[in-house]
């Protein structure tokens, strides 16, 4: 007779790891079908379909293949790179509440961005600039909470919140300075974030910097989730913990900021979708980290969708997701205190 063991606790967990990451997968196909459906102009599966065929092409063909198409790709993309950066950053600096709009990620991004418009330059060099500027403020982040003797945890949020105190003084002095009936439109359109511009041709090099830096904190989620143990045990585990730290933040940065150079600032994004991930699929960076790049893009894909079909006139992004953002965090709070007080009830 063969001996039947019955799977571990490890395998159980491993197979329902699978399955979610399948689940999250199917939805996220889905939910990009179905948004490219949605929008003011009717696009059935017929035109998707056709839209990749020989011969004319419909209205619907050409309104998905030109306008829906690259908007929902992107916007998917997006919310990936800003689910994915939070995450990594809440490991690396052992917090929860770590994030590119807490750190000044996206606050320095649009510093660069903006610093390129009121110079009258366009295309890459914002791109560029937004990179810049998304690096610098986490760099200037982390060395005033080295300065402060504190390399993670509150330390590290209270430099964030301060780095980004100075950015908006900066925005705002842009801003007083820009020409009203120019530069001062574009600016405030990537403080309020937004798809509305995003096309083919202008998605080409965020999406490369998105998708590289993506990779690399694949390939390197295992070393990320030894940082989480202290430099002192992933040296003694054979990791350059310095170097490591810093090309894990970098390479968490360029994703955040290279949205920002296209669509603006998106809020609360790479806060909320990570502690979703948690509550719902267990803390397990490894493991969890397709899962929160595929929630991410569903979370994105169906909020810019609410933004541009629920009134006449598209509604900022920021604003949806800062509400929801909101809304979730309290019903997670909600839900722990309940928790807690139930098992203060066991003891």
């Amino acid at each position: 007779m063969k001996n039947v063991t019955a799977p571990s606790v490890f395998e159980k967990r491993a197979r329902r790891k699978r399955i979610v990451f399948a689940i999250a997968l199917i939805v996220l196909l889905v939910s990009f079908l179905c948004t490219c459906c949605i929008g003011r102009y009717p696009v059935t599966f017929a035109d998707m379909v056709s839209a990749f065929g020989a011969g004319e092409k419909s209205m619907g063909a050409d309104v998905f293949l030109k306008i829906r198409l690259p908007r929902a790709f992107f916007s998917a993309l997006c919310g990936m790179a800003l689910a994915v950066s939070g995450y990594a950053y809440q490991e690396l600096f052992s917090n929860p509440l770590a994030s590119p709009d807490v750190l000044g990620a996206s606050a320095g991004a649009s510093v660069g961005a903006s610093a390129a418009i009121l110079a009258g330059v366009s295309g890459f060099i914002v791109s560029g600039a937004s990179l810049a500027g998304g690096l610098a403020a986490v760099a200037l982040a982390v060395m005033l909470a080295r300065l402060m003797g504190i390399r993670r945890g509150t330390g590290l949020i209270l430099a964030g919140i301060v780095v980004k105190a100075v950015c908006d003084s900066v925005i705002m002095a842009f801003k007083y300075t820009a020409d009203p009936d120019g530069t001062l439109a574009a600016i405030e359109y990537r403080l309020m974030g937004s798809f509305q511009t995003v096309r083919s041709e202008n998605i080409v090099v965020p999406t490369v910097m998105i998708i590289i830096p993506l990779v690399f904190l694949y390939a390197v989620r295992w070393r990320i989730q030894i940082l989480t143990l202290g430099d002192d045990e992933a040296i003694s585990l054979g990791l350059s913990a310095g170097s490591l730290r810093i090309l894990c933040i970098a390479a968490a940065t360029i994703p955040a900021a290279a949205s920002v150079s296209v669509t603006g600032v998106v809020a609360w994004t790479g806060l909320i979708v990570p502690h979703a991930v948690r509550f719902f699929a267990g803390d397990d960076f490894v493991k969890n980290f397709g899962i929160c790049a595929l929630s991410g893009g569903v979370f994105m894909l169906w909020t810019d969708t609410a933004a541009r079909s629920v009134s006449a006139a598209e509604i900022p992004i920021s604003i949806l997701t800062s509400l929801l953002g909101a809304l979730f965090l309290v019903a997670v709070l909600i839900q722990k205190n309940r928790f807690r007080a139930g098992s203060d009830d066991i003891r």
